[in-house]
């Protein structure tokens, strides 16, 4: 979920790229600077300024996802926190082969612009709805969060706004680049979210859980694996290598990695063309949708080297 600073995005967006900071939980989890690459290293932000795009409407949509492999992991990823740089989003669309998805806070000012190059990429959008964690005095979710303190019709009033700025997005999510809070006591695993969820199904949106505890009852997906995209590359290699069954087994893993960062950008495109990769297909995320979660389910979404959530 964003922070209340994520306002501060509203801002035409620049001809050249220029990098706006990502927002962070008040001390869930502390902000840590990304020290300037430097030269000639291959962590560096391409600076070009991103290809025009028409409108949304007119972008392709994603392609259609093939069979889910029988013989080899399947591994669907989405990159959280996409779209708050110029910079970033452009290294991620040149460097990161589709389809790989990204998630896209409804804070961003240009947000439709941001849907249109993912889907010009072939990629699936899902747009986070702003809600309660279980630690609601520790983070702030901003002017349009759903949850604790709303009534029934403020949250109706809230996400419907979500969904003007979900607007060609294959789904809603609960988590964001600053990982999942929902666990233990959060907005999406209360009773009171269930109207919220039968709203998102309604319209024909996948809704995206960041947890097996979040209980989704709706048509979607759940991740099975967190990765801290704000890390060394040592860790990145280690935890993208722990991601496959040690027993060499075909599994389906559904990652999510935020914040986007120059090192995770370069560690990641490095893992989907290296030697590992012969081992695991990547897919869309809707590729594992089903009807809704059951506890049979859940207890075997995690993998055999479960990635801490961020």
């Amino acid at each position: 979920m964003v922070a209340a600073g994520a306002q501060a995005l509203a801002v035409p967006v620049p001809a050249k790229p220029a990098d706006m900071a990502l927002p962070t939980a008040t001390t869930t989890i502390p902000a840590k600077a990304i020290p300037p690459s430097p030269a000639g290293s291959s962590t560096a932000v391409t600076q070009q300024a991103l290809p025009p795009v028409v409108s949304s409407a007119a972008s392709p949509a994603p392609q259609a996802s093939a069979p889910l492999p029988t013989d080899k992991t399947a591994i669907a990823i989405v990159l959280q926190g996409f779209g708050y740089s110029d910079a970033l989003t452009y290294d991620v669309l040149s460097r990161i082969p589709a389809p790989v998805a990204v998630g896209i806070s409804p804070y961003v000012s240009n947000i439709s612009d941001i849907i249109a190059r993912a889907h010009a990429s072939h990629r699936e959008v899902y747009v986070t709805l702003p809600m309660q964690s279980a630690h609601p005095e520790q983070v702030d979710e901003g002017p349009h969060a759903l949850g604790y303190g709303n009534s029934a019709a403020d949250d109706q009033r809230e996400l419907e706004w979500c969904l003007s700025r979900a607007a060609g997005a294959e789904g809603l999510t609960d988590a964001s680049e600053n990982g999942d809070d929902q666990p233990g006591g959060g907005y999406a695993t209360s009773p009171d979210f269930s109207p919220i969820a039968s709203a998102i199904s309604s319209r024909g949106l996948l809704y995206l859980a960041g947890s097996a505890q979040d209980g989704r009852r709706t048509r979607g997906m759940t991740a099975t694996a967190w990765i801290d995209g704000d890390t060394d590359a040592a860790t990145l290699d280690s935890r993208l290598a722990a991601l496959l069954p040690q027993d060499g087994k075909p599994a389906k893993i559904l990652l999510m990695v935020g914040p986007i960062t120059p090192v995770m950008i370069d560690r990641l495109a490095n893992w989907l063309k290296g030697p590992a990769a012969q081992n695991f297909v990547v897919v869309p995320p809707s590729a594992f949708a089903d009807s809704g979660i059951s506890n049979d389910q859940a207890a075997n979404l995690s993998p055999s080297n479960p990635v801490a959530p961020l």
